[in-house]
C-alpha cells in the first residue's frame, strides 16, 4: 500500500497555489426534513479520503484523512449552489454549516434558508437530480509521486462546499486545445512539475521551450507584454478563475523557463 515516504513531499505552504475545484458524485447528499422547530437541511459528504480521483488532465490525486482539520477550525467556510456565491445556504462562522472530519471523508450538514432557491435546491436532490458534491480550495502542502502522476493533498485551505448540478473539469477542455496545435499537455505537465521542484531533464528543458516557441505563433506582433496584476487582498470567497487560454498558457511557460534557466546556470 502507498505511503506518503512512497512520494516527494512538499513541506511548505504554496501561498502562491491557485483555486481549485473537486467533485464528488454518490455521497450521500440527503435533505434533513425540517422538525420541531428546526429549519430544513442537507447533508452529506463534500470529500471523501483515500481515494483516487479520476484523470485530472495529467494526474490523478486522493485526499489524506486530516487534509481539512485546521480549515475547518480557522476557517470561514460557505455552503453554496453550484459555487455561485449569490446562491449562499450556509456560512461556518453562524453555525448554520457544520463541517467535520470522519474515517470517510469531510462531512458536512447544513441548515437551509428560507429562500426560493433552496426549497428548489431540497425537490432536486429528493428527485436526484442533484447527486454531487464539490469542494473550492487552495493548497497549502501536498506530495507528488516521483514521476508527477500521483497527487495526494494533505492540508487544504477550504473556501466552500457546494452541492453541483454535474462537475466540468476544465483542465480537460484545455488538454484538447494543446493537443490540437501539436503540444503534449500530459507530457508538459509533468515536466513543470519536475522544474518547479528543481529535478529537471533534458528532455523537459526541450519541452518547454518547444512549447514556448509554438504558443508564441498564437501572440500577436502588435501584442504587448502581458499585464500583471497583483492582488495582496485573500477575499474570503475568491471569484471562480476563467477557463486557462492559450496566452495564460504562455505565461506559465515563461515562467517556467525562468526557473530551468536558473536551474541551467547551476550546472554549468
Amino acid at each position: 500500500m502507498e505511503t506518503l515516504t512512497d512520494i516527494d513531499t512538499n513541506p511548505e505552504p504554496w501561498e502562491t497555489s491557485p483555486f481549485e475545484r473537486r467533485y464528488f458524485g454518490a455521497t450521500e447528499l440527503e435533505v434533513r426534513e425540517a422538525e420541531d422547530g428546526e429549519p430544513a437541511g442537507i447533508t452529506g459528504y463534500a470529500a471523501v479520503f483515500d481515494k483516487w480521483s479520476e484523470d485530472l488532465g495529467w494526474f490523478k490525486e486522493k485526499i489524506a484523512p486530516g487534509a481539512f482539520k485546521k480549515t475547518i477550525e480557522d476557517g470561514d467556510i460557505r455552503a453554496l449552489i453550484n459555487h455561485d456565491p449569490n446562491l449562499i445556504i450556509g456560512r461556518t462562522k453562524n453555525g448554520t454549516l457544520r463541517l467535520s472530519e470522519d474515517d470517510k471523508g469531510l462531512l458536512y450538514d447544513d441548515d437551509l434558508p428560507d429562500t426560493s432557491y433552496a426549497r428548489d435546491l431540497q425537490v432536486s436532490i429528493k428527485r436526484k437530480d442533484i447527486t454531487q458534491n464539490s469542494f473550492g480550495f487552495q493548497t497549502l502542502q501536498d506530495a507528488w509521486s516521483e514521476d508527477g502522476s500521483r497527487r495526494t493533498l494533505i492540508e487544504v485551505k477550504l473556501f466552500d462546499i457546494s452541492p453541483v448540478t454535474f462537475p466540468a473539469y476544465k483542465q480537460t477542455k484545455v488538454k484538447l486545445r494543446l493537443q490540437e496545435i501539436g503540444i503534449d499537455y500530459d507530457a508538459l505537465g509533468i515536466a513543470l512539475i519536475r522544474s518547479a521542484r528543481g529535478k529537471i531533464m533534458d528532455s523537459d528543458i526541450e519541452l518547454i521551450s518547444s512549447t514556448i516557441r509554438t504558443l508564441s505563433e498564437y501572440i500577436p506582433d502588435t501584442a504587448g507584454p502581458p499585464a500583471v496584476v497583483i492582488d495582496d487582498e485573500d477575499p474570503e470567497h475568491p471569484a471562480p478563475e476563467p477557463e486557462p487560454d492559450l496566452a495564460s498558457t504562455l505565461i506559465r511557460a515563461r515562467i517556467a523557463e525562468l526557473q530551468l534557466r536558473k536551474h541551467l546556470t547551476r550546472r554549468i
